[in-house]
């Protein structure tokens, strides 16, 4: 990369630019990009809309920002308001705010956090999650997936290596007590997880709606409702939690 070549861009108020490559960006203000922008570092605090792709090393979103094209980075922090028109490719997303990827994602660690909206597939190594809510419209794949539930969720399909999905704990706003009162609802922390079909080597679930679980080792904790468990070691189920039936596949 040709730092010499790239000049830095700070937009306050209301302005403009064409796009091309940067080293830092930063927006304050109302910002719109006529192209592409290529650049090291991207800071966003106010309104930011890229009519073209996103290409950068790192950034911090704190604002709102709207790609109409396709997103690649590095790392990526979001703790305001993003939305990616195309696909993502990101090593590390950090998400605390409420984002929207109306492709598919494909990274290496996700931390999401808020409202995490995927309307494609989300292929990652990574999926950790403490969301309100996640809607996921196709194909959550990845070695480790760790799932605390608190509003009601819905992913199409679930596939792992080791994957977990329990109900998630009221303490996690007790520091943020005027924020639960004003957005939370009561039962924020007694949601569920809707998918159908979940595939994996070790599989715990708590509070999930599911057709067909399939695993080498399988637990159904509390609150499940399951159609179908098919499972080649171990299969053990929760008193409280409904099994249709269940299967042990010899190999």
């Amino acid at each position: 990369m040709d730092l010499e070549k790239r000049q830095n861009i700070k937009i306050v108020g209301d302005n403009t630019s064409a796009g091309g490559l940067f080293n830092n960006v930063s927006v304050v203000g109302n910002g719109i990009f006529n192209s592409s922008v290529d650049c090291v570092y991207i800071k966003v605090a106010g309104d930011c809309t890229i009519n073209g792709d996103l290409k950068t090393v790192s950034g911090v979103v704190a604002g709102d920002i709207n790609i109409k094209g396709n997103l690649s980075a590095d790392m990526l922090k979001v703790a305001g308001n993003m939305t990616v028109d195309g696909d993502e490719s990101i090593k590390d997303l950090i998400t605390h705010g409420n984002t929207t990827i109306n492709g598919n994602i494909s990274s290496e660690k996700i931390d999401a956090n808020g409202y995490f909206t995927v309307k494609g597939n989300c292929n990652t190594e990574v999926f950790k999650s403490k969301s309100i809510v996640i809607k996921l419209n196709g194909l959550l794949n990845a070695d480790d997936i760790d799932i605390y539930i608190y509003g009601n969720n819905f992913v199409k399909e679930i596939g792992g290596e080791k994957i977990v999905i329990k109900r998630g704990s009221e303490s996690i706003f007790k520091r943020f007590k005027l924020i639960k009162s004003l957005i939370l609802s009561h039962d924020m922390c007694k949601g569920n997880l809707t998918t159908d079909v979940i595939e994996g080597d070790e599989i715990y679930l708590e509070y999930t709606t599911a057709k067909a679980v399939r695993g080498k080792n399988v637990t159904i904790g509390q609150g499940c409702n399951i159609e179908l468990v098919e499972y080649v070691d171990n299969f053990n189920q929760h008193n409280d939690s409904v099994v249709k039936e269940s299967k042990k596949i010899i190999l």
